[in-house]
């Protein structure tokens, strides 16, 4: 009597003349209710071979060997995004099962990382917290409140295939776009500490939210991750979050996703001609309906490495029809070649840094056969090193 009738019940598609009907039955009779409120079918899940998983046969893989090996959040993420959630049978595959830890799991556990690693660089003081302008900021904010309002819904509704499947393009969003874009603000070589303490609280209320939009489907990550976040005793104790309409900017959005566009289609012209993209460009120009505030276009010059973005009015209805066009100058003069070669050497002393050991903040000596004078400063500063000297390649800790 305290529960009845249940908010959900779940079986398998062959309950559904059998144990859902019954139960209807015997409630309408006995109680003049209906016997659950909601119900959430389920398909079969088949062995490898495609016939229903069976002992004799030996057609599917040991179950208690894949939690042992991948974890019981990666079989959760595995089934729950599934079509046998909306009562569709599916063949069980370990190698879908293992992409749910290579793919989401991973990249999300990196952005984590990240964060953590970061913070605790620049010792950053989540007591600070400080509101944040910044347009990168801004837009994953509106992101996380939409993915909040649609989450809850989905939950709401026992739709864990919608729920997942929004989880992990927030996920993917995160990382290859906010977290690539925002990998210049911190560290020892950022030197804006305004815009970092902006960062990290951002960040850090992403991450928080996440985890805890995210305990209902892989509980375990998310426990690790919110009581390191916050010091509080489990996720599972949690408030369920609320979303803050403030916060979403529809607007800003479309204008991410045009610049996201445009460097789409920049990546693809360097790749056509061949370009790597530690070799700056002196510019880009793209056609289009409607011109980007300039904290927009810079995120396009930082992610492309071009010097100079400008915008081009589409004059006639062709030009209108044809949508978003861009054009790469592809010209490399010598200072861009310069400027390209100092890029590589940066990139060569992290590389060495990482197979050395040294830590984030530590400054290092570095012997190269050559190097271009007048990017010195650049490499010293964006490398963190201290001095740099003509000889066979070498990196050693500063002393």
């Amino acid at each position: 009597e305290d529960f009845f009738p249940p908010d959900f019940i779940a079986e398998y598609t062959g309950q559904i003349r059998a144990w859902f009907y019954v139960l209807h039955v015997i409630g309408a009779a006995l109680y003049d209710s209906p016997a659950y409120k909601n119900v959430v079918v389920e398909g079969v899940i088949l062995g490898t071979d495609g016939r229903k998983m069976s002992k004799n046969y030996g057609n599917y893989p040991d179950p208690k060997e894949l939690l042992q090996k991948y974890g019981g959040d990666a079989l959760r993420l595995y089934l729950l995004s599934s079509p046998v959630m909306h009562g569709e049978d599916i063949i069980i595959s370990e190698e879908a099962y293992r992409q749910q830890v290579k793919g989401t799991m991973l990249i999300l556990w990196n952005s984590y990382n990240f964060f953590i690693t970061y913070a605790n660089v620049d010792a950053w003081d989540k007591d600070k917290k400080i509101k944040s302008e910044n347009v990168l900021d801004k837009w994953i904010l509106s992101l996380l409140n939409k993915l909040v309002k649609e989450v809850s819904e989905d939950l709401d509704n026992y739709d864990t295939v919608a729920t997942i499947s929004k989880l992990q393009k927030f996920v993917d969003d995160f990382s290859t776009w906010y977290i690539r874009r925002s990998r210049d603000r911190v560290g020892p070589t950022a030197e804006d500490q305004k815009d970092k303490n902006k960062f990290y609280t951002t960040c850090h209320e992403v991450l928080t939210t996440l985890s805890k939009l995210l305990a209902p489907v892989v509980p375990f990550v998310s426990e690790e991750m919110f009581r390191n976040l916050t010091e509080e005793d489990s996720v599972h104790l949690a408030s369920w979050p609320e979303t803050n309409e403030d916060k979403i900017d529809d607007d800003l959005e479309r204008k991410m996703d045009k610049v996201r566009e445009i460097v789409e289609k920049g990546h693809a012209k360097r790749k056509i001609a061949e370009i790597k993209l530690r070799q700056p460009l002196r510019e880009l120009m793209y056609v289009d309906q409607i011109r980007l505030p300039i904290e927009f276009e810079n995120l396009i010059k930082y992610e492309l490495n071009i010097l100079n973005v400008s915008y081009g009015n589409p004059t006639t209805q062709a030009h209108k029809d044809l949508g978003l066009q861009v054009t790469l100058a592809t010209e490399i003069t010598p200072k861009l070649k310069s400027a390209g070669e100092a890029r590589d050497i940066v990139r060569k002393i992290q590389e060495e840094r990482k197979k050395i050991g040294t830590k984030l903040d530590e400054k290092v000596d570095v012997q190269i056969e050559d190097w271009p004078k007048e990017f010195e400063s650049e490499i010293k500063r964006k490398a963190l090193v201290s001095s740099i000297s003509k000889g066979e390649f070498k990196v050693n800790p500063s002393k």
